[in-house]
């Protein structure tokens, strides 16, 4: 191929667990002759209270300037003059509060440069008759192309008018694959030595949270479920692991009961020996790409119908890999302690979960954002 397209992807930040991600997708596209850059920058105080931000090494990730405004919720971002006439795609986040996105809808709406969209297709958490979410529904047909986070996405893409064929539907996941080998390379001592740290006795019950902590989590609602639990059956153990806006709340809380277990930001190997203990993972708030981590591990996952979920929601099948309560504090509490209580229904929704984490993998996300990149800059496999 004697031509070298220049892709770039626009993100306010990178997180930990986009890192595999964006060194598969750039080695695959380089092998089409398609360079990939994404530009990113440093994050704002409510994305560097999670504990979570990396860098990618240069050549694949660029940082550019950036300016936030009104709490974090207004973005402006700079491209270089250069990066932008030398792009023959360029790809950003689906967000009304990115200031940078309107020039460059701008240029698509004209056809003077290719612009695809990569995200949600509506906010879910949020208001749909709001202003922001207006704006949203007004200009999905401003892009050459749209990467959508799940097969819901592209359904609701296609009925606000998009083409089905500017859509791709990626298959929004994480590297369930390396997570589920590192749950199942850790060790007895590994296990045993995190529980005596933890403060955990062998033979307590591990339910576990692991995400970041802010409002639409529900966080006070499911401390609250963790003591009701606790009460019925004093040897549950809540794990909360993550950091946030509410991690303080949190730590409060578990400093008070010990039923409660905070162990803050983890990943990596520390992470997964905390999923390794536990036996179910409990989020009644938005459930986002967490809920993959839990069924790498083979974690049922149980969640309410009350949230303004993410749509990774489609990943859920209730009953099969985990639940879908409804109801308030109490019926969620007595679903989980249900749950415990018969260790054969765990046990088939264990294995759903491992086969569900075995569809949606981090491959299989590349190969689907590829192919779309490739099918929007007419480039034949």
């Amino acid at each position: 191929m004697n031509r070298k397209y220049k892709v770039f992807i626009i993100q306010a930040i990178i997180k930990q667990y986009r890192e595999a991600f964006y060194h598969k997708l750039w080695s695959r596209l380089a092998r089409f002759g398609v360079d990939l850059t994404v530009l990113y920058s440093t994050p704002g105080r409510i994305d560097d209270s999670k504990r979570d931000n990396i860098e990618l090494p240069p050549g694949m990730g660029k940082k550019v300037p950036r300016l936030y405004f009104l709490n974090d919720r207004i973005l402006l971002q700079g491209m270089a003059v250069s990066d932008l006439l030398n792009s023959d795609l360029i790809i950003i986040g689906q967000m009304s509060g990115c200031l940078h996105n309107y020039p460059l809808l701008l240029l698509s709406r004209l056809g003077l440069k290719k612009v695809a969209f990569w995200g949600h297709g509506y906010n879910l958490q949020g208001n749909p008759k709001s202003f922001s979410e207006s704006v949203k529904r007004g200009l999905v047909n401003w892009v050459n192309w749209w990467f959508a986070y799940t097969p819901g996405t592209a359904r609701y893409l296609i009925s606000a008018g998009v083409s089905p064929d500017r859509i791709t539907s990626v298959d929004n996941a994480i590297d369930t694959k390396r997570f589920r080998e590192l749950v199942k390379s850790v060790s007895i001592e590994e296990t045993k030595n995190m529980k005596h740290h933890l403060g955990i006795n062998e033979g307590d019950r591990v339910g576990i949270y692991c995400g970041s902590l802010y409002a639409e989590k529900m966080i006070p609602f499911l401390i609250n479920t963790g003591l009701r639990i606790a009460e019925i059956d004093p040897r549950f153990r809540l794990l909360v692991v993550g950091g946030g806006s509410e991690a303080d709340f949190v730590r409060r809380a578990s400093d008070a009961n010990r039923c409660l277990v905070y162990a803050g930001p983890l990943f990596g190997r520390d992470k997964a020996v905390c999923f390794s203990m536990s036996e179910v993972s409990l989020n009644p708030g938005a459930v986002g790409l967490g809920i993959l981590d839990s069924f790498a591990a083979g974690l049922p996952y149980v969640t309410t119908c009350n949230a303004r979920h993410c749509p990774e929601i489609d990943y859920l099948d209730s009953g099969v890999n985990g639940l879908m309560v409804s109801g308030d504090e109490v019926a969620f509490a007595n679903a989980i302690l249900e749950l415990l209580s018969n260790p054969d229904r765990i046990a088939m929704m264990r294995k759903a979960a491992e086969e569900t984490a075995a569809r949606y993998t981090v491959e299989n996300m590349v190969e689907n954002m590829s192919n779309g990149i490739l099918a929007c800059l007419e480039i034949k496999e």
